[in-house]
């Protein structure tokens, strides 16, 4: 009763509002074209040998990830509406023999026969190339749940299948589904300096020898063991650069064949860092190993001095005139050649060159060289800063820098390094004690930085608070008596 008490007033209300007003008159509804009516989908998938994915978990006993289903996640099926590439998530349904049922619905006019792409999970899928997401393992976490969440790709073809009951897909064959196969694999990488001490990275950097970055890691929180998916790495080399309790470390890594997809590598990454040296076969290792030939003075990339690191030479190669210098540079690299990637650098990289120019009295870079080079030299202008800037982050000594490292994930120029004198003396104590002697002195150094507005002069380097011998100056190239050389090795 009191409801019909209700409908009677409020239709009594909207005849009172029309008669008030003629122009809010109802009318009749527009015809409104028909919805679209979708394809009902379904399909059974499989995984092939690993049969499952999603939930990984580390099975230590057997050296393997277990892969697991997971009802309600979503697999994309990318397939052509006409001639356009149409997306559309499936739900994914867990079976009991490790299989797993999708449904969807798919656009109305999907072409039956045609070729359908299965990615999985639906997150990884570009529905405009109907591929992978280009890259999608750029930024990581390092942590196994979101690698099964984001990174375990799996991908799979089949044709489409349409009839009165709906629409499903398989390999070709009527009623054999279609297999997803892994895209990626899985590696565990566990963080130890040279001395088999783990350590906790906050950042974590995957490249190839040419510089190209696969990935960069960084975990919620610092940590030692970190699990990464990769695509595959071809045979090479490849190096590994991690940020640790604020210090820059480097490593790198040779693979005799490629990685498989689908596969679970463990490996434990030994990285060095500012203070440590390199052997002439190109390792690193810690001070007092024979075949030492350098102390690695920084870590990182700046553009055309360095892409992974510069070294400072053990010893110097003596005090030259200009015009000998080249000669005798090319003699110390041949007495210490360094082997890395296969390439053996035991000659003056720059020969009689300049590495690059200054201008003024500030001593600043403006003219750069066109392109790295790498292996032993006189030291620029720009690499004597950086050697400083890093190797004075391994002495406690007064008035030296504090700051340890190079921002590896971004290009940076020498303005972001030290840019005057700072107690040189200061300088000298900090590279001798990281190449473990005395043998840097209180005098000028030749640098490979011609001086600009006059090419008779060539800057060197004074490692004495005393004025005679003090940071930044110039030097005739005719100077009779000639400086000191103390090469690098940049690479």
């Amino acid at each position: 009763m009191k409801a019909t008490k209700i409908i009677m007033m409020a239709a009594l209300a909207l005849m009172t509002a029309a008669c008030s007003n003629d122009d809010n008159d109802i009318q009749t509804p527009a015809e409104q074209p028909a919805k679209a009516v979708g394809i009902p989908f379904t399909a059974t998938i499989s995984m092939g040998e690993s049969a499952s994915t999603r939930a990984l978990a580390e099975d230590n006993v057997n050296n393997k990830i277990v892969a697991t289903w997971a009802t309600g996640e979503k697999v994309a099926l990318i397939y052509m509406v006409g001639s356009t590439p149409t997306k559309t998530d499936a739900e994914v349904t867990k079976q009991a023999d490790g299989t797993a049922t999708i449904s969807a619905t798919l656009a109305s006019g999907a072409t039956n026969g045609s070729d359908v792409t299965i990615i999985y999970p639906s997150t990884a899928a570009d529905g405009t190339t109907g591929n992978v997401k280009a890259n999608l393992l750029a930024a990581q976490d390092g942590t196994l749940a979101t690698i099964a969440a984001n990174y375990d790709v799996r991908k799979g073809t089949g044709k489409l299948s349409i009839s009165a009951g709906g629409a499903t897909v398989n390999n070709g064959t009527a009623g054999t589904p279609v297999s997803l196969a892994a895209q990626n694999a899985i590696f565990k990488f566990t963080i130890q300096d040279l001395s088999a001490a783990d350590k906790d990275a906050s950042k974590f950097f995957v490249s190839d020898d040419e510089g190209n970055v696969i990935t960069i890691v960084t975990p919620g929180s610092a940590t030692d063991e970190l699990y990464v998916a990769l695509p595959v790495m071809t045979a090479g080399t490849y190096w590994f650069n991690a940020t640790i309790g604020e210090k820059p470390y480097i490593a790198k890594a040779t693979t005799a064949a490629d990685t498989e997809v689908g596969k679970y590598y463990q490996t434990t990454v030994k990285m060095a860092t500012i203070g440590d040296v390199i052997l002439s076969n190109g390792t690193f290792a810690v001070k007092g190993t024979d075949t030492e030939q350098a102390v690695i003075a920084n870590i990182g990339y700046l553009p055309l001095y360095f892409d992974r690191f510069i070294a400072i030479a053990l010893t110097d190669v003596g005090k030259i005139v200009w015009s000998n210098v080249a000669t005798y540079v090319n003699e110390y690299a041949t007495a210490h050649a360094i082997t890395i990637c296969g390439t053996t650098y035991n000659t003056n990289a720059i020969g009689d060159n300049c590495y690059d120019k200054t201008k003024g009295a500030s001593y600043v870079t403006t003219t750069a060289p066109t392109g790295l080079v790498k292996g032993w030299r006189v030291p620029s202008d720009t690499d004597w800063r950086y050697v400083f800037y890093g190797i004075s982050s391994i002495t406690s000594s007064s008035g030296t820098r504090t700051r340890t490292s190079l921002p590896i994930d971004a290009p940076v120029d020498y303005s972001d390094g030290p840019t005057t004198p700072h107690e040189p003396s200061a300088y000298r104590t900090a590279i001798n004690t990281a190449c473990n002697n005395g043998e840097l002195q209180g005098e000028y150094y030749w640098s490979s930085s011609e001086y600009q507005l006059n090419n008779e002069l060539q800057d060197v380097y004074g490692f004495s608070d005393n004025n005679s011998y003090k940071g930044f100056n110039s030097y005739a190239k005719s100077y009779m008596y000639g400086a000191r050389v103390r090469t690098v090795f940049a690479y």
